[in-house]
């Protein structure tokens, strides 16, 4: 799995020592609800209609191997907005790609990432109809109740690289073999 991450030239890669450090609170999914990326209700993989937090404790303790990865992306200032937004997106496209090779290969993995799915244009839950690529979709660290910013910096890993800068993490969970 190192080998899929070293090609995507993250700033940081990270291995956790233990998969329990992942810590999945109710307050981290409650960010979600205040919807300031606009997609709550409007993705299969973002809340309400993402998992609920126990199927992601159980989902991740099938797996005994994890990494956290960023990427620090330049922006203008920290009110650079479409300069968040498209590295945001690079990020996810990046995340995607890796998860495709990885699944290709037959890793046994989930990858989680900073923001929303977008493999559609337009997701199907604003059709109510079921995901088109359940299979390829990948949530996001806070819609898991993730806690990245205790994970990285449990990991020692740097969450903010300046005020030039904006970083996104991922996360992925793994068995070799």
């Amino acid at each position: 799995m190192k080998d899929y991450l070293k090609q995507a030239d993250f700033t940081e890669i990270a291995e956790l020592k233990n998969i329990h450090d992942i810590h999945i609170t109710q307050e981290v999914r409650d960010r979600c609800a205040d919807n300031y990326c606009g997609f709550y209700g409007k993705n299969h993989m973002c809340p309400p209609a993402v998992g609920d937090l126990d199927h992601y404790r159980q989902m991740i303790e099938q797996y005994d191997q994890g990494l956290v990865f960023s990427k620090a992306y330049p922006i203008k200032s920290r009110s650079d907005f479409a300069g968040m937004m498209a590295a945001g997106i690079a990020f996810r496209e990046i995340i995607q790609e890796i998860n495709g090779k990885a699944r290709a290969n037959h890793q046994n993995c989930v990858f989680f990432t900073a923001g929303t799915c977008g493999i559609c244009e337009k997701c199907a839950i604003l059709d109510n109809e079921p995901c088109r690529f359940p299979e390829e979709a990948i949530p996001s660290l806070e819609a898991a109740g993730i806690d990245v910013v205790r994970l990285s910096r449990d990991l020692g890993m740097k969450y903010n690289n300046g005020a030039d800068k904006v970083t996104y993490f991922g996360l992925v969970v793994y068995r070799e073999g």
